[in-house]
């Protein structure tokens, strides 16, 4: 792969990635509305301890929603602000290949199909980014008991 096709392929991975964040912020925002909704109508029907309980459980709702919300709005902020230019070791930005696979380290997201195949999107803290953190190109690490190499980091 060329240092120009990474380079594409990047740009590619980062906008993909951009439009699943602002769909789950989106999602998100609009889940805390609903649970926020819910909650207001128990109070207008409900007496007594189901009113409690109905609350509550909105309440809960949002907040898991809220958490959610937060999260994927960090993501966006750490996927915008991402360095992708080329680096001698893997790092954040990053593109690896393996033999087996191709990965680009940024932001937890799974897996993309791209116009170079299939790129596993991942964060530097999962267990393989731990493990190729650092690396140069034909460094080695073990994961799930096979041993892979570094082709290429774009």
């Amino acid at each position: 792969m060329l240092a120009s096709e990474a380079s594409a392929l990047k740009q590619q991975l980062i906008d993909t990635a951009i439009l699943a964040l602002n769909e789950r912020i989106r999602h998100a925002e609009n889940a805390m509305k609903d649970a926020q909704e819910s909650a207001n109508q128990e109070e207008k029907s409900s007496a007594g301890d189901k009113y409690e309980t109905g609350r509550a459980m909105g309440q809960l709702q949002r907040d898991m929603n809220a958490k959610q919300l937060l999260l994927a709005k960090k993501e966006l902020t750490f996927l915008q602000q991402l360095n992708t230019s080329p680096k001698e070791n893997v790092g954040s930005g990053s593109l690896i290949k393996t033999a087996t696979a191709c990965y680009f380290i940024s932001i937890g997201l799974g897996t993309i199909d791209s116009n170079q195949g299939k790129v596993h999107l991942i964060s530097i803290e999962s267990p393989i980014g731990k493990l190729m953190n650092g690396l140069k190109i034909n460094g080695q690490f073990q994961f799930l008991g096979q041993s892979h190499q570094i082709e290429f980091i774009g």
